[in-house]
């Protein structure tokens, strides 16, 4: 994706970073332990941690075209930072991560920002498979790329060393959309 824009859906704001965010999504998310359960690092010591995620992420790499990047995610009434989602291109094929507030899970707002992340991603005439692994135990994650339409390709087994649960390599599913009409509103 070239054109990284800020996205707005009925209730999220996804956006680049904006400074004081770093507190706040230490808070909400990023040092958050529940939150790390399933990410391949563990929560945030500090907020400078967060700080220098954000720089690389969501701020350095947003101009750079094709460069892994990040939109924060936001509510949008007040526009408190609750989440990220991550994109990382590869050619024709995009991967993507997510993850909110604990505070905020059960409202569906991951497939909120999912569904306009992607419908984003798909705007671009280089992409063509857009996917993403999650641990066979994170059943939240199905749920989301379910509703977006993504399928389940199979296991890839030992996959992933998740540090919450040590160190040893677990099975994750892969899911991928391969087509602009398989995700939920993208036609």
């Amino acid at each position: 994706m070239k054109d990284r824009v800020e996205l707005l859906t009925e209730r999220l704001r996804l956006r680049r970073a904006r400074q004081g965010d770093a507190p706040v999504l230490f808070r909400n998310y990023t040092g958050a332990q529940n939150c790390s359960r399933f990410l391949q690092r563990r929560p945030h010591k500090d907020v400078a941690h967060t700080e220098a995620m954000l720089e690389k992420w969501c701020i350095s790499a947003w101009n750079q075209a094709d460069a892994p990047f990040s939109w924060v995610i936001s509510t949008l009434d007040d526009d408190e930072p609750i989440g990220l989602f991550v994109v990382i291109p590869d050619g024709h094929k995009t991967e993507i991560h997510f993850g909110i507030s604990e505070r905020f899970w059960g409202r569906g707002l991951v497939a909120e920002a999912g569904q306009a992340a992607v419908s984003a991603l798909w705007r671009s005439p280089d992409v063509q498979r857009i996917w993403t692994v999650c641990d066979v135990e994170n059943t939240g994650s199905r749920r989301v790329l379910e509703k977006l339409g993504f399928r389940c390709e199979g296991t890839l087994h030992k996959w992933l060393v998740l540090p919450a649960f040590g160190n040893l390599a677990r099975d994750c599913y892969v899911f991928a959309s391969t087509s602009r009409r398989g995700v939920a509103g993208v036609e």
